[in-house]
């Protein structure tokens, strides 16, 4: 006995006939048959009186259809439930950004996807790299954007290429150190802001760590909010990091100054989701928006 046989039973009730019940579920006479005849036998009972313009349940025929009818029903109900619920957690979409201070970054792009499907929610969580990357690998996050390199040497993850980010120290107006030809000895003996000190965003500035005496953490401000940092360096003489497309901006350039000074290449991004299972709707709408408007290209940043 399973749950298909049952709905046929229950139909050839409903319609008093197993023609009208082949027609309602548009299958054959013989397979309705069959499956009355199936369930009757491991019954030991009919289930229904055979007449002339039809069928109608026994005694014994209308308890069980009777049960059979509302274990159907609350079938049918916890199959909604859960299709209900799969849709509402696919409108919900977690968001990764390694680190913080580039959450501007998915300003457009996330514009983009709630303007287009205004029933998405967004959850933007920033973090390091190394605390983002675990929220991902244990699934609080559905995509995580991030350097690539690491990204992509994690195991059942599929990774889209973005344009790499470039960084470029920046000041305040009038700093010091602002105009001038700039060396590492010149930025090491300020203040310096940095997102994290360890993992591919700490690689551009080992270097500068490396100068001086002491211990170098003496010397760093660690800020993962780009914001904060930014009101930090306006109002002092510490130095930061900000992304070369943010830099031509004239809301920056109205605030503060790029210093002359050659970091290392630029670095490669991607933004990382799971592999295997259904992906959610929001999912390949979030990915289309970061294709649409590359979050280190054009960007708009607090």
């Amino acid at each position: 006995m399973n749950l298909t046989k049952l709905r046929y039973v229950v139909a050839v009730d409903r319609q008093g006939a197993i023609s009208g019940a082949a027609r309602l579920l548009n299958v054959t006479q013989s397979a309705v048959t069959k499956a009355v005849a199936d369930v009757e036998q491991e019954l030991g009972a009919a289930l229904f009186a055979r007449h002339a313009r039809g069928v109608s349940a026994t005694a014994e025929g209308r308890q069980f259809i009777d049960r059979a009818a509302r274990i159907l029903a609350d079938v049918d109900q916890l199959v909604a439930d859960v299709d209900q619920g799969r849709k509402t957690r696919e409108q919900v979409l977690r968001i990764g950004v390694s680190p913080s201070s580039l959450e501007g970054l998915m300003s457009r792009a996330i514009w983009a996807l709630v303007g287009d499907h205004p029933d998405v929610r967004v959850h933007l969580r920033g973090a390091s790299f190394e605390a983002g990357l675990q929220l991902f690998r244990q699934g609080d996050l559905d995509a995580l954007l991030g350097p690539a390199r690491p990204l992509m040497a994690e195991a059942g993850v599929q990774c889209e290429a973005l344009p790499p980010l470039q960084a470029l120290f920046f000041v305040r107006r009038g700093h010091p150190l602002a105009g001038k030809r700039v060396s590492a000895a010149d930025v090491a003996a300020l203040p310096l802001i940095v997102p994290e000190t360890s993992g591919p965003y700490a690689e551009p500035i080992q270097h500068l760590m490396e100068q001086g005496e002491g211990d170098p953490l003496r010397r760093l401000h660690i800020m993962q909010s780009f914001t904060m940092a930014a009101g930090v360096i306006e109002r002092s003489e510490a130095v930061g990091f900000v992304v070369d497309s943010y830099a031509k901006s004239r809301h920056f350039r109205s605030r503060f100054e790029v210093l002359d000074f050659p970091l290392q290449e630029p670095l490669p991004m991607a933004v990382a989701y799971r592999t295997g299972g259904q992906r959610g709707r929001a999912l390949g709408w979030f990915l289309q928006a970061v294709r649409d408007f590359p979050p280190t290209t054009g960007v708009e940043m607090p």
